[in-house]
């Protein structure tokens, strides 16, 4: 097998979707490649580099599919960030843990920018607005990951019946949407 960055980089993504972020070692990757660990260190020196490859592996995944939506707003934007993020298990830690200005990633941050000027937001607070609108959709995929993991924990009694769960399992789409207008009106409406 011809050992690649893109090779590595997909094995790895096999990998955490069977195990998770906190099993994927460069030892685990080169087993599962057939490979010495040696080799991979030829193409990533370390795990953070890799994780950074596959940031920017996704985000490029990001820019292709957006590439085909005319008239991108940030609702659209958010959509194909949280359904790219879905498909690796424990993206969002990859992400909020690796540096954000791979060429693909800075290219997904100037259009996110763009798009909170669309929505009105002045020139100084770009940078917050959609560090914010990142973090929503980084932190619903999250909580999405977490509890399709089905864990045994439960919300104590006295708050499950007072509150929903943070999300609403039997309707994600539903409450990703809803989440997402309480953002984007948000923002709009400071922009008045």
């Amino acid at each position: 097998m011809k050992l690649d960055r893109q090779t590595i980089q997909l094995a790895a993504i096999t990998l955490l979707n069977e195990e998770g972020l906190e099993k994927l070692s460069m030892r685990t990757l080169a087993k599962a490649l057939d490979v010495k660990a040696a080799s991979l260190y030829f193409h990533f020196k370390n795990k953070d580099e890799l994780m950074e490859g596959i940031a920017e592996l996704i985000s490029g995944r990001i820019r292709q599919r957006l590439e085909k939506v005319q008239n991108c707003d940030f609702y659209q934007l958010a959509h194909i960030l949280r359904e790219e993020l879905k498909r690796v298990n424990d993206s969002p830690k990859i992400f909020e843990n690796t540096y954000p200005f791979t060429p693909n990633r800075t290219k997904l941050i100037v259009l996110g920018m763009k798009l909170m000027q669309d929505l009105g937001v002045d020139k100084q607070h770009l940078t917050v607005a959609g560090n914010m609108g990142n973090n929503f959709v980084l932190s619903y995929v999250a909580d999405e990951q977490y509890f399709a993991r089905g864990t045994q924990r439960q919300m104590p009694a006295e708050f499950a019946a007072k509150f929903p769960s943070p999300i609403d399992l039997a309707n994600p789409d539903e409450a990703f949407d809803y989440g997402l207008a309480v953002f984007i009106r948000g923002v709009q409406a400071t922009t008045k």
